[in-house]
């Protein structure tokens, strides 16, 4: 709880993945990779309940053991490829009967996430009470980005690529490790990576496990 607004911790960890099988309960450094992010929320000194939505009933009853809300299965139809993590996560708040001021996800795919960081997010997420995400300030300029089309190349952004180093203005890239939001305002045309306000981390955490060589490259890393 943050000045008597109560925060609820959501962790989607479907058992399903192209790329990898069984990615979220995979053992990375020795846990399951979903744990890390459970690990964090329970340790926050604001969070108030952690859920963790699943259509897999071994992490819903590890998650549980860890502290979790006790869930059921997540619907088939909420479990594939091209399932919205705000679809589940309305659909748990609702099945759930959930009463929070504020949401936090917290997607298993970025583990490196520290207690500190997430308290530092929380509580910039309160002076405003505005969607918050994490970004990264960006190494590339997009003024320099191209897609080709009909084999030729075309911009990314329609400006002139003429501008001094100098002159050019920071940029910063989605780091989809927090996104906090006001529970009451979600809706199914809630789109979270567009939240508003920025919370800037450290490039070290830029880690996001998507693929095995995903998982082979962070764990090398020393993050946390």
């Amino acid at each position: 709880m943050f000045k008597n607004k109560k925060i609820l911790a959501f962790i989607p960890a479907r058992a399903g993945s192209k790329r990898v099988v069984n990615k979220n309960k995979r053992l990375f450094r020795g846990k399951p990779l979903f744990t890390y992010s459970v690990d964090v929320a329970m340790k926050s000194k604001y969070i108030d309940k952690v859920l963790v939505s699943s259509d897999s009933l071994e992490i819903l009853e590890l998650a549980y053991q860890m502290g979790c809300i006790k869930n059921s299965l997540r619907p088939e139809y909420l479990s594939g490829d091209k399932a919205r993590i705000i679809d589940a996560m309305l659909y748990e708040v609702e099945h759930n009967n959930l009463e929070f001021d504020a949401i936090v996800l917290l997607q298993p795919t970025s583990p490196f996430r520290t207690v500190d960081m997430l308290d530092k997010a929380i509580e910039k997420y309160f002076e405003t009470e505005t969607s918050l995400i994490t970004v990264l300030k960006a190494k590339e300029q997009p003024l320099f980005m191209r897609t080709i089309e009909d084999g030729k190349l075309t911009k990314v952004i329609n400006s002139s690529s003429d501008v001094r180093s100098q002159d050019f203005r920071d940029v910063y890239k989605i780091i989809g490790s927090i996104y906090i939001n006001n529970l009451k305002l979600i809706d199914k045309n809630t789109v979270l990576n567009e939240n508003e306000i920025p919370f800037v981390i450290d490039d070290k955490f830029d880690v996001d496990i998507d693929t095995i060589e995903d998982f082979v490259k962070a764990e090398k890393e020393i993050c946390i």
